[in-house]
């Protein structure tokens, strides 16, 4: 109720304006979903009014958002201030996961569903192939939103290359994209840098699993360091060693990153007025302490940089961004500041150490569910690696069965069950759905990736799906991990790169298989922003 009076009173800050319940575009009636309830707010400056008015103003919406509903818009009823927030907060409670909860809505309301969250635009969750594929791929839907929760993970600015738009987008993606080349970013230095990180983690594993024994060596945190240490040569030019206690420390922050949010944003991105309410049971505490830290460790590291910068050599792409900074430095608008060079840093760690090392412990999870198939890898690396030489990208074409098992890992993982948060940038359309302008879009990976009526059998991991007897088929549309359109993962040729040279090295080496007596993992994974494996072991034996 607190809550709800406070809301009110902040409302009166807002003119509303009633406008048409139905939208036409084309001369056609288009089903509209905007969830404001037939209400435009306009600011009008001051607060005046009183408390009362305002409650009664959020009564007549939420009786208007009701009629709204049983007239035929694809949305649920929705509660003032907090909107869908409790009925989507159930919902997750009930399934386990958020991208369970986006399918039990579009079973009810269709493909694309609008919801309100707190007193923010609309929130349009999207799903089925059609509806996602041409989400993605539109121009005007290319947007981020700028919410509390996206802006505070960069000190209350828009920065990095995840979370922006428009020219500072471009520019920086551009650039990204040009150095990290540079460095090796998929070409061969970059393949031989992966498979030495390959190397040492098979050395590794063969260690810790002669130890273990029977028992098995825990499995869901073991790409961690080896795929973090790709990235750190590539961005700041150093590798990190096992027992160093700075990396582990950045771990930790990571995996607790990653479970503190949602792909929405959670409730501080649409009530970010209760962090003063309720610091701790919002999540504001831990979600901030998180972000802070990870800050401060980026910003040493680029201090460091800057301490042993040299205005003629470049040894990463933290040194080519200073030497840009300094070369723009007085330029009015320029996006290269310290600032948004820690930015950068934080989403090329976050968006690719995840997404890579999560992937690849369900790949070993797969295998030991399914033992036939990991004996056909087996067999299939025997015949075209053999073992007298570590497997290499030109082997990737010559072993079509390995290339079906990954793409079916990253079928069935849904490691990105929701794609970003994307923001319409007008009004606009998608499957005959009106969309206004700043709305919030999420698409449903995780819907293209188990629907029955393409794959038939969704929840089986059969690889040969992906093949034609021993040939691979034609790229399926319908798998996305990578995403695409504009936004498409900046990282896509690293992470298929990695993909293959990881799980190539050790299933070439290793045979992994389920303790005797133990329980077998559940492929669905742990719920967060990305997609982890439950904790498990697998029992490790050599191949040679």
């Amino acid at each position: 109720m607190v809550t709800y009076l406070l809301s009110g009173g902040a409302e009166e800050r807002f003119l509303f304006e009633e406008e048409g319940i139905e939208t036409r575009l084309d001369n056609e009636v288009t089903p509209c979903l905007t969830t404001c309830s037939g209400y435009t707010r306009v600011y009008r400056g001051g607060w005046g009014g009183t408390i009362r008015r305002s409650m009664l103003r959020n009564v007549v919406e939420t009786c208007r958002g009701l009629l709204d509903v049983r007239g035929g818009h694809t949305s649920p009823s929705w509660l003032p201030v907090l909107g869908n927030l409790l009925h989507l907060k159930r919902l997750v409670q009930t399934t386990g996961f958020h991208h369970l909860a986006w399918e039990r809505l579009s079973q009810q309301y269709g493909p694309v569903v609008g919801l309100k969250l707190g007193m923010t635009p609309p929130l349009i969750l999207v799903s089925g192939h059609r509806a996602v594929t041409q989400t993605l791929n539109m121009e005007e839907l290319d947007g981020r939103p700028d919410g509390f929760v996206f802006r505070f993970r960069t000190m209350g600015e828009r920065r990095g290359v995840i979370f922006t738009d428009g020219e500072v987008w471009k520019e920086q993606r551009r650039f990204s994209l040009r150095n990290l080349r540079e460095f090796g970013f998929g070409k061969r230095s970059m393949e031989a840098l992966i498979s030495e990180e390959a190397r040492s983690l098979l050395m590794r594993l063969m260690e810790v699993g002669a130890a273990a024994g029977p028992e098995g060596v825990p499995m869901h945190l073991v790409f961690t360091l080896p795929v973090l240490n790709s990235l750190w040569s590539l961005t700041a030019g150093m590798r990190y060693s096992d027992e160093d206690a700075k990396l582990q420390q950045f771990i930790n922050l990571l995996n607790e990153m990653t479970r503190s949010v949602d792909s929405t944003g959670g409730i501080l991105n649409y009530l970010p007025s209760l962090r003063f309410l309720a610091p701790g049971l919002t999540g504001f505490d831990k979600f901030s302490s998180s972000q802070n830290k990870m800050w401060s460790f980026f910003m040493d590291i680029v201090k460091d940089h800057r301490e042993t910068l040299s205005s003629d050599h470049a040894r990463d792409l933290i040194d080519v961004f200073l030497q840009e900074m300094d070369l723009q430095k007085g330029e009015e608008g320029t996006s290269f500041t310290e600032s948004q060079l820690v930015a950068l840093c934080k989403d090329l760690f976050a968006a690719g150490s995840e997404t890579t090392s999560n992937t690849l412990s369900f790949a070993i999870m797969f295998m030991v569910l399914n033992p036939a198939v990991q004996t056909r890898v087996h067999t299939e690396l025997d015949e075209v690696v053999g073992r007298s030489r570590p497997p290499s990208l030109d082997d990737r074409n010559k072993l079509p069965f390995v290339s079906a098992v990954l793409m079916e890992t990253q079928r069935m993982s849904n490691v990105g069950p929701v794609s970003l948060p994307h923001r319409a940038l007008a009004d606009t359309q998608i499957d005959g759905y009106f969309i206004p302008k700043d709305s919030t879009l999420l698409m449903s990976l995780w819907s293209c990736h188990m629907d029955p009526s393409h794959w038939g059998d969704p929840h089986n991991f059969r690889p040969d799906r992906f093949l034609n007897g021993k040939e691979l088929l034609p790229a399926d549309p319908w798998l996305l991990p990578f995403g695409t359109g504009r936004r498409r993962c900046l990282g896509e040729t690293m992470a298929r790169n990695s993909l293959f040279l990881f799980f190539t090295a050790l299933l070439q080496n290793l045979t992994f298989s389920l303790p005797h007596g133990a329980t077998p993992p559940c492929p669905q994974g742990v719920n967060g922003f990305t997609l982890n494996t439950q904790p498990y072991h697998a029992v490790i034996h050599s191949r040679r």
